[in-house]
């Protein structure tokens, strides 16, 4: 292989999580604390976690797969303002089932189905074992694709469904060529696949059984995006959405009953950029009044309450490096799951198998630390 074949080739990183280490599942969840919680069913699968996940690097796409114990993943508000990832999940399990929950209806995805996610919007996923094939999507490669974005979290194609099959068969030869494959036809690759997903997306949503579900999602999408853009202004009210989507207030009330009602909605908006601009380092001595402010928010009293009713915990405790067991923040969305920032995971997975493929080509093996190195860092 010439030097110049080496640097084209594909970053990757590969993680076994070895049961008989100290703190399996702790190791575990610092692998994916950028997309979910991740907690085990019972203790005697927390005690003997094990975990197998290679990622391939894209670029604008990562592709990856994951076998590992019986899992309960969680993407709360907390976690989705913490981490201000903004990506799609796309995923289907090789073997075996899953189930999803959003907006408390819990459905069962078998294998083969392909389901979507929305990173942005709270969901849990539960299975009895991990045997997936994932696809982490950036917004700006997907969203130029795609005519109603609000219609992607949930959506879950079946087996046999033409669009389905033909996605899933493409993934899985990908996924074999991806050794062999170089930079430059990751990224062709890359938009070829978020073209399918988008085609698959629109088909999906354009059929007449779906047709009328599709518009009204279409314009809650397109209300709850005005609402973001103005939830600066502490005056607003149902009666400026009504005027500006010509709407009845009613109308209104029955779109949002699901989500606890309008101006619970509206609340619920402004305490996640409250806690998003708290976690941002860039400003750590802002006020807290001064943050809440800025949202909308001009009783910080009752403010503070609804915060910790919300995401458990007072504004001033967010702050605090206690507040979450992330390792590290990613500098932007796009950063998220870029293989460069393998080393960053935390001192944990040093006990682990863990190896990764630079973007210069370079291919890297973590040494394990001893036991008593690894205790040390693990209390740190």
């Amino acid at each position: 292989m010439t030097p110049q074949d080496q640097h084209s080739r594909l970053p990757f990183a590969h993680i076994e999580i070895d049961p008989s280490q100290p703190a399996p599942l702790d190791a575990a969840r610092q692998i994916v604390a950028m997309m979910f919680d991740l907690d085990a069913p019972s203790p005697e699968v927390a005690d003997h976690f094990h975990m197998n996940v290679t990622v391939y690097d894209l670029g604008q796409l990562q592709i990856s797969t994951c076998l590992s114990s019986a899992s309960i993943l969680q993407r709360s508000q907390a976690l989705i303002a913490l981490t201000r990832v903004n990506h799609f999940l796309v995923q289907f399990y090789r073997n075996g089932s899953f189930s999803v929950t959003i907006e408390g209806e819990k459905v069962a995805v078998p294998s083969r189905a392909l389901a979507f996610f929305d990173l942005t919007r709270p969901c849990t996923i539960e299975a009895e074992r991990v045997d997936n094939l994932a696809l982490a999507v950036s917004p700006d490669l997907l969203l130029p694709l795609v005519a109603n974005p609000d219609s992607i979290h949930g959506l879950v194609l079946a087996a046999d469904n033409e669009a389905n099959v033909a996605l899933t068969m493409h993934l899985d030869d990908l996924w074999h060529r991806l050794p062999e494959m170089s930079q430059q036809q990751a990224q062709e690759e890359a938009q070829a696949v978020a073209a399918m997903l988008a085609a698959a997306i629109g088909a999906q949503a354009n059929t007449r059984s779906m047709a009328r579900a599709y518009l009204r999602k279409s314009q809650f999408g397109a209300i709850c995006r005005w609402i973001d853009e103005n939830l600066c202004d502490p005056s607003l009210a149902p009666a400026d959405i009504t005027r500006k989507f010509y709407i009845t207030r009613p109308t209104l009330y029955r779109m949002f009953e699901q989500r606890g009602g309008i101006m619970k909605y509206i609340l619920e908006r402004r305490l996640e950029k409250v806690f998003h601009d708290l976690v941002d380092r860039s400003r750590p001595a802002e006020k807290i009044g001064t943050v809440m402010r800025r949202w909308g928010l001009r009783d910080h009293t009752s403010a503070g309450r609804a915060f910790r009713s919300y995401f458990g915990v007072m504004p001033k405790q967010v702050r605090s490096p206690q507040s979450s067991q992330m390792r590290w923040f990613p500098v932007s969305s796009t950063e998220a799951f870029r293989v460069r920032n393998i080393e960053q995971l935390g001192p944990l997975l040093r006990k682990h198998k863990v190896r990764f493929r630079q973007e210069d080509g370079t291919d890297v093996e973590v040494p394990a630390e001893t036991d008593e190195a690894a205790e040390e860092l693990s209390s740190v």
